[in-house]
C-alpha cells in the first residue's frame, strides 16, 4: 500500500510539473507533439488534436514533449520559433505548477487540522524512546510552564534554560503546576535534545467554514517557509561541492519511499500528503536552478536571447541539455546506490 501511495504522489507532482508546460504552450500556440502518464517505452497512446495522449511502461512522473524544443522546427507552432517572453513563461509554467500545488496542499491540510497559531506555552510533541522525558514520566501533550524558577514562553527559551544544567537534574512545573524532576544529559544522542523530547509553541486552531482565506493565507506562508529552507540547503550542498565536500543526506527515490512509509505509519495519510506538499515546493526549487535539462538551464538559453537578441546555436543547446541530462542521471543512480548500501548496513 504504501509503495502505490508513493509511486500516485510522486506521479501526480510531476504530471503537475508538465502540465504547466502544457498549459502555457497550447496558450501561447507552441504545438505539444505527446503529453505522456510515466515514462516510455509506451504502452498506448491516441492521437487528439495533434497531441499524442500516451500512457507508458515506467509508472512514475510523466512528460511534456513540444515541438521545436530541441531545435529543428518550423512555423509558428514551434517552441524555437516564439519570441523570448513566450519561450519563459512556458519554461517557468512547471515551476508555478508545483508551487500552486503546494500551496493548494497546505491549504487543504490547514482546512481540515486548523491553521497554526502560537501561544504563549510550549507544549511536547514528541518524546524519545528511553529518553530522560520519558523516564520522568512526562507525556506528548504535556505543557512546560517552568524550567526551575525561569518561567518558559517559547521554544527557544526552553531549549536556552535547559542548556544550562547540562548533567544535572532539575525541576520542571507541568501543566497545572504539577512538579517532575528530569535528567539534563550532556551528550545525547543526535536529534534528541537533552531530555528527549521535541517541542512546539503553536497548536492548530480550527477556523469557521466560510474563512478559508486564512487557510490559504497559512498554504501562502507554509510554501514561502519551506522555500526558503530547502534554497538554503540547495545552496549549502552546492558550496560543499564546490569546496570538494559530499554532501551528505541526501537521498533519491528509495529514500523517499522509506520517508512516505514512516509517515504514513506514524502520522497518516494526511501527513504524507502534507510531505508531499513539501517535495512539490523541493521540486520547484531544484527545478529552477541553472543547470543544463533543468528549467533553469534552459531559461539560461531565454535570457541570453533577450539580452543579445540572438537565437542561441540550437545544436550546442541540444548537446548542453543531453549532457546535463546524463549527468542528472547519473547522480540519480549514485544517490540510489547509496541509498541501497544504506539500507543494507542497517
Amino acid at each position: 500500500m504504501d509503495l502505490i501511495i508513493f509511486v500516485i504522489a510522486l506521479s501526480v507532482l510531476v504530471l503537475v510539473h508538465e502540465f504547466g508546460h502544457f498549459f502555457i504552450a497550447r496558450k501561447t500556440g507552441v504545438k505539444v507533439e505527446e503529453f505522456g502518464l510515466g515514462l516510455p517505452p509506451r504502452i498506448i497512446g491516441k492521437k487528439i488534436k495533434g497531441t499524442i495522449y500516451s500512457l507508458n511502461w515506467l509508472p512514475i512522473g510523466g512528460f511534456c514533449r513540444l515541438y521545436g524544443e530541441d531545435g529543428g522546427g518550423k512555423g509558428g507552432e514551434a517552441f524555437n520559433h516564439k519570441k523570448p517572453w513566450q519561450k519563459l513563461i512556458i519554461v517557468l509554467g512547471g515551476v508555478f505548477m508545483n508551487l500552486v500545488l503546494a500551496i493548494v496542499i497546505f491549504s487543504v491540510v490547514y482546512i481540515i487540522l486548523g491553521v497554526p497559531k502560537e501561544t504563549d506555552k510550549v507544549k511536547i510533541v514528541e518524546i524519545s524512546q528511553n529518553s530522560p522525558a520519558e523516564k520522568a514520566g512526562l507525556k506528548e501533550g504535556d505543557w512546560i510552564k517552568n524550567v526551575e524558577d525561569k518561567e518558559i514562553k517559547t521554544a527557544d527559551e526552553l531549549t536556552a534554560e535547559i542548556g544550562k544544567y547540562k548533567g544535572k537534574k532539575i525541576d520542571l512545573i507541568i501543566n497545572d503546576n504539577k512538579l517532575v524532576n528530569i535528567e539534563v544529559r550532556e551528550n545525547p544522542p543526535v536529534g534528541e535534545g537533552s531530555i528527549g523530547v521535541a517541542i512546539s509553541n503553536t497548536e492548530m486552531k480550527k477556523i469557521p467554514w466560510y474563512r478559508v482565506d486564512l487557510s490559504i493565507k497559512a498554504g501562502f506562508e507554509e510554501a514561502y517557509y519551506w522555500g526558503k529552507i530547502i534554497a538554503s540547503g540547495v545552496g549549502q550542498m552546492i558550496g560543499g561541492l564546490l569546496t570538494g565536500n559530499s554532501p551528505k543526506d541526501v537521498s533519491g527515490p528509495i529514500g523517499m519511499y522509506e520517508a512516505t512509509s514512516a509517515i504514513n505509519k506514524n502520522q497518516g495519510l494526511l501527513a504524507v500528503i502534507h510531505f508531499f506538499g513539501i517535495v512539490s515546493v523541493n521540486l520547484a526549487v531544484v527545478n529552477i536552478l541553472p543547470f543544463p535539462a533543468l528549467d533553469g538551464g534552459r531559461i539560461i538559453f531565454v535570457l541570453y536571447e533577450m539580452i543579445t537578441r540572438k537565437k542561441a546555436n540550437q545544436k550546442v543547446e541540444a548537446v548542453v541539455n543531453n549532457l546535463g541530462m546524463l549527468m542528472l542521471l547519473a547522480l540519480i543512480v549514485l544517490i540510489t546506490v547509496g541509498d541501497v548500501v544504506r539500507l543494507l548496513g542497517k
